[in-house]
């Protein structure tokens, strides 16, 4: 509920007036305002630069490491994916062909237990027993016991189904990373067990010794799915054979990965020949980074001279120069390459627009270099004294933790910091102003209403006679 006072003022005819006094006192505060939203602005542009200079270095950055391989890919095939997938050929440096025959895939070696009645006491009937498994590198001893509490103080014997989920409870907890064991119910009263290692290759495979009781008739009478000798993969390259224990290789052909899927028993080829429309992506990708960092900084510093637009970072005359510096950069040639080879970007066949687009203007040019002299770009922009070098380190010292534009924005914050500062000064003493101008009318309404009273007393008086 509003106070008699406020009432007062503001039905105060003079309310208007002070108003008009405040808003002119105000101006000064607006003004800062408008710096503020300014300044903010600009750091805004700041950060959206900084990111696209920062995305520009990042493809320089992929492009020039040698592992990349990023202007002298390869792209891989093979005659039937659905028998062997090439992977990748990232490791290679020629083109290459290669016979494969699958003749038997890497399997987990599975043991399966004889069946039994779940209900039955055949298996309690051993007594207590132990085996030692080893799978792979590991090896554990496991015990079992084939009694359990009657809840009257004595044991009762288990049933099969419970000695065989006494196996798999510690199998499980011992060798949860190198098997599986499970107890299937095969038809509500027949029982199977099963153990599977989680590993395939012939080193993988389930190893049992020193079984004694109920654990040596479970494991005694174990069969494999697979003969363990068949657990590795065998395939035929080239005439040689192989033998691995994985179906995913890496190191039967040094720089090719490539994965078994199935064994047919017939010859197919895997091709690995350059992409040149990968290697031609790469460059375009550069291309791309360099003209959105371009694009961006003229889009936040230009000025139009007819109608006086102009960006928020126009009077950064560091942020202004970086496409014109790098653009001036880029039309270098490297020192050092042999005539006739890749020195510069023309050479490429890439120019730039007049508003700093890069282009490849010549498509035939740079596809016939990729095609038969892709290290001749590789080199050109993995050469520590390369145009693109000196690109990046340009680029770099402005995106550096106390770089170029750490500078300016820090020079930002200082001014926003500042101004706020004065803006809540002035906003304070507007408060106390316009409470005084308020004051001041009110003085003058009691005033007012005091000399009206008295005349109307002096009129009522004068009217008597």
């Amino acid at each position: 509920m509003a106070s008699i006072s406020s009432l007062m003022s503001q039905t105060s005819s003079y309310e208007s007036f002070v108003t008009q006094l405040v808003n002119i006192e105000s101006q000064k505060m607006l003004r800062m305002e408008v710096q503020v939203r300014d300044e903010k602005e600009s750091k805004s542009a700041i950060g959206t630069v900084s990111k696209a200079i920062s995305d520009f270095e990042n493809i320089i950055k992929e492009l020039e490491t040698p592992t990349n391989r990023s202007f002298e890919p390869f792209k891989t095939t093979s005659s039937d994916d659905s028998v062997v997938q090439v992977n990748s050929a990232s490791g290679l440096d020629n083109e290459s062909a290669f016979n494969i025959t699958v003749e038997r895939l890497a399997k987990n070696d599975t043991a399966l237990s004889e069946t039994m009645t779940g209900a039955g006491y055949e298996l309690a009937a051993q007594g207590d027993g132990s085996v030692t498994l080893t799978i792979g590198d590991k090896t554990e001893t496991i015990n079992v016991v084939t009694t359990k509490d009657d809840g009257s103080g004595g044991t009762v014997d288990k049933t099969n189904q419970e000695i065989l989920e006494s196996f798999e409870t510690e199998i499980e907890s011992l060798f949860g990373e190198e098997a599986s064991a499970s107890v299937f119910n095969l038809d509500g009263e027949n029982i199977q067990f099963s153990l599977k290692s989680l590993d395939t290759g012939f080193d993988n495979r389930i190893q049992f010794s020193g079984a004694t009781g109920v654990l040596a008739g479970v494991t005694g009478n174990m069969t494999h799915l697979t003969p363990q000798a068949e657990l590795d993969a065998q395939f035929i390259i080239d005439g040689v054979t192989f033998n691995r224990a994985e179906n995913t290789v890496d190191d039967a052909i040094e720089g090719l990965s490539f994965t078994l899927k199935k064994a047919t028993g017939v010859a197919e080829q895997m091709t690995v020949e350059r992409d040149t429309e990968a290697a031609k992506s790469n460059l375009q990708d550069f291309i791309n980074a360099y003209n959105e960092m371009n694009e961006t900084i003229r889009e936040r510093t230009f000025i139009n001279p007819e109608t006086g637009n102009k960006g928020p970072l126009q009077g950064v005359r560091s942020v202004r120069n970086l496409s014109i510096n790098l653009r001036q950069t880029a039309i270098l040639s490297l020192g050092g390459v042999a005539e006739g080879e890749v020195a510069s970007f023309a050479d490429m066949g890439i120019t730039f627009e007049n508003n700093g687009k890069m282009v490849i203007d010549d498509s035939s040019k740079l596809d016939d270099i990729l095609s038969q002299n892709p290290e001749q770009i590789a080199n050109f922009f993995t050469n520590e004294n390369s145009p693109v070098a000196m690109m990046k380190a340009r680029a770099e010292s402005y995106t550096e933790a106390d770089g170029i534009l750490s500078a300016i924005e820090s020079g930002l914050d200082q001014k926003i910091d500042r101004l706020d500062r004065r803006i809540a000064s002035e906003r304070k003493y507007l408060e106390e102003y316009e409470a005084e101008q308020r004051r001041i009318f009110n003085e003058l309404d009691l005033i007012l209403e005091e000399g009206q009273a008295q005349f109307d007393a002096v009129y009522n008086f004068m009217s008597g006679y």
